[in-house]
């Protein structure tokens, strides 16, 4: 029997470490708590649990192992959660992030406390417990702007960028109201470009084929939210400022102790400091970073790569050179809220010839809430080209194609033109 892996996870993020476990020749072991998760369809072994239920998992798994399941590692992807993928390798002696780096990586707070005391640039940052904190770190800071976040949250939940004095009050509430451990961090706010970058670290060697250039400009309609629409690559910024990004990230997964697996990067290039460390994620990124854009850009299948060493399997740091230079972007749909009657286009859209994907989340029918966190965008679309400039065409040609009637009245999916309340 072939060795097996098990996947936390069973939903979209994790289909396609699922699909290329299995094509590897590998069996998958996948958990979920929604019995609905595609994942499970197609994994060799399944189970509905909840993998915070982590004892369960593991019973699950230590019952598998005994019917003769050749399990040999575990990962994820596209789930903020290297604590419950550390628990459940260091329980069976697989490789995988540590105990300690499985919570640096999963608390923003302690993450930055790593960080300043291993030297890695970070933005100014305190918790919080009240407005009259946020004002005087504010005040002490001398910044124009603060961002609010929860400590133990992703995909943009619960953030919000702070410009008045008056915000404060509201900003706090509603960053607490998405936090689960009740502990709120502020940051100072860096205007500037932002990269995407994810590393792959074999025995603390390094090499980064995922860099990407995010897309936050014209973006500020959802203000206080902070919302990406995807991203570019290849990277724009030039040969010495990429180096530079290059060894940040390097050094981040050292201070986070990551010797072995992926650190997810992202990066805030500040206009008088240089590059500064955000936040970093010990796994890879789900939607399409890994997944299409990394891949169809370059030529490059690091999902592969992480398998392997999660299996234990020393991977060809060779394979992670880029084979090709092709210009991708993906980008996300945003309607309003309000009740969606009908989507049009749809079809015309597929016809597009460097179109390389087209999700919709949302059908006829569904409520459309209002989108303030990347989990609440309505669908997702993955081009390429041979240039900017012809790539930004074929976006705002879908855009202009796709069209979405809610509450009667035919809107586009793109953001410039997103209204709220």
């Amino acid at each position: 029997m072939a060795n097996a892996l098990l996947v936390l996870g069973a939903g979209t993020d994790q289909l396609y470490m699922i699909k290329t476990a299995k094509k590897m020749g590998l069996k998958v072991v996948a958990v979920d708590g929604n019995p609905e998760a595609p994942g499970l369809f197609i994994a060799d072994y399944a189970q509905a649990i909840d993998f915070v239920k982590i004892d369960q998992v593991i019973r699950y798994c230590e019952k598998l192992i005994s019917q003769g399941v050749k399990l040999k590692g575990v990962s994820t992807m596209g789930s903020d959660i290297p604590h419950l993928v550390s628990k459940v390798s260091s329980y069976f002696d697989w490789t995988g992030p540590s105990l300690e780096t499985g919570i640096l990586a999963s608390h923003k707070y302690k993450m930055k406390v790593r960080f300043k005391e291993m030297g890695v640039a970070v933005p100014k940052f305190s918790i919080v417990k009240n407005s009259k904190k946020i004002l005087a770190c504010w005040d002490e800071w001398k910044v124009k702007r603060v961002i609010i976040k929860p400590t133990d949250r992703a995909g943009s939940r619960g953030i919000r960028v702070i410009s008045s004095r008056d915000e404060v009050d509201s900003a706090f509430k509603y960053a607490s109201s998405h936090s689960i451990n009740g502990e709120i961090l502020l940051e100072e706010y860096i205007e500037g470009l932002q990269i995407s970058t994810e590393t792959i670290v074999v025995d603390g060697h390094f090499k980064t084929p995922g860099f990407a250039d995010r897309v936050y400009e014209e973006m500020q309609c959802f203000w206080p939210n902070i919302m990406e629409n995807g991203g570019w690559l290849p990277s724009l910024i030039d040969k010495k400022l990429y180096l530079k990004v290059i060894s940040l990230v390097e050094n981040s997964a050292k201070a986070l102790g990551i010797k072995n697996g992926v650190a997810k990067g992202d990066v805030v290039i500040c206009p008088k400091k240089g590059p500064m460390m955000i936040e970093m994620a010990a796994r890879l990124s789900g939607g399409d970073f890994s997944e299409s854009l990394v891949p169809l850009s370059t030529g490059v299948n690091y999902v592969r790569t992480v398998i392997e060493i999660a299996m234990g399997v020393i991977p060809d740091m060779n394979e992670l050179k880029p084979k090709k230079n092709k210009v991708v972007a993906n980008r996300y749909f945003f309607p309003p809220k309000g009740i969606l009657n009908d989507i049009r286009g749809v079809e015309k859209a597929r016809k597009t010839l460097q179109l390389n994907k087209l999700d919709l989340y949302v059908k006829s029918g569904d409520t459309l809430p209002e989108i303030d966190s990347h989990g609440k965008r309505a669908g997702v679309f993955v081009v390429f080209g041979d240039d900017r400039e012809s790539v930004q065409n074929i976006i705002n040609n879908i855009y202009n194609t796709i069209e979405f009637q809610v509450d009667g009245v035919w809107v586009t999916g793109d953001p410039k033109k997103y209204t709220h309340d």
